[in-house]
């Protein structure tokens, strides 16, 4: 008697066909897949050998031309602060004051100020002469015209119009100290001619002329000093104004 199917075996035997299929099909996406991702890897094995051997010269430029930005910015911070603590130095040593006894606190009183004048120099040329000083870094550098050129214009955007109130202050420093070098020179000329009331502090001469003279210095110590403190005011006002318009807010009226 011929034996049944049974249906279980039927089942079994249909879903071996359906099954060799399916792991086909499976093997056959796994070695499409796997062919895709060598291709892919070998165009960015091949990319990457380029730029390897080609590197882009922007970014070297452009590190390069704001190192030299900042080798300026750091040369004038440092004239700043030299030219700072030689105004310091005045109030200090009281090279302003003239509380002269002996004639060799002229030469010394001198000297404070001769140095105080010689920072300001210094700081005055260097903001003079910037842009020259900037062009002068990037060419050190090597920097292409375009990258030297954008970053002058940098230079030409946040810096350059800080300079004419920053050369006004220096002007004021320039007037403070010649006519404090002014004051010595006549105090030491008049020696023995002029004297000081300790109750009110100010100097008498015998000589209308010179009296006359001290007077119109300390005049225009006072006015360059006036004329600073206003410089300073508007300088420190620019400064906020440019780091307002760089976070991209407006400005304080």
């Amino acid at each position: 008697m011929p034996a049944r199917s049974s249906p279980s075996l039927l089942k079994q035997n249909n879903s071996r066909p359906l099954a060799a299929i399916l792991l086909a099909a499976v093997i056959l996406a796994g070695i499409a897949a796997w062919v895709q991702w060598r291709r892919v890897q070998a165009r960015r094995e091949a990319i990457a050998q380029r730029e390897k051997a080609t590197p882009a010269p922007a970014l070297p430029q452009d590190g390069e031309a704001a190192r030299a930005l900042v080798n300026y910015l750091m040369r004038l911070r440092a004239q700043v602060r030299d030219h700072d603590a030689a105004f310091q130095r005045l109030s200090q040593e009281g090279a302003l004051a003239w509380h002269i006894r002996d004639r060799v606190e002229i030469d010394r009183d001198r000297k404070v100020i001769e140095e105080f004048l010689a920072t300001n120099a210094r700081l005055t040329d260097t903001l003079q002469h910037a842009e020259g000083l900037i062009r002068a870094e990037l060419e050190t550098a090597k920097v292409s015209p375009t990258t030297r050129d954008a970053a002058l214009a940098l230079y030409a955007k946040t810096q350059a119009p800080l300079l004419p109130v920053q050369l006004r202050i220096r002007h004021c420093d320039e007037v403070i100290g010649k006519n404090g070098l002014a004051v010595l020179d006549l105090l030491d000329f008049n020696w023995g001619a002029w004297t000081r009331n300790e109750a009110t502090q100010k100097l008498n001469f015998e000589s209308t002329i010179s009296l006359a003279l001290f007077r119109e210095y300390v005049g225009k110590i006072e006015e360059a000093a006036n004329e600073r403190k206003a410089a300073q005011d508007d300088l420190l006002r620019q400064q906020r104004r440019n780091a307002t318009a760089a976070m991209g807010t407006p400005a304080p009226q």
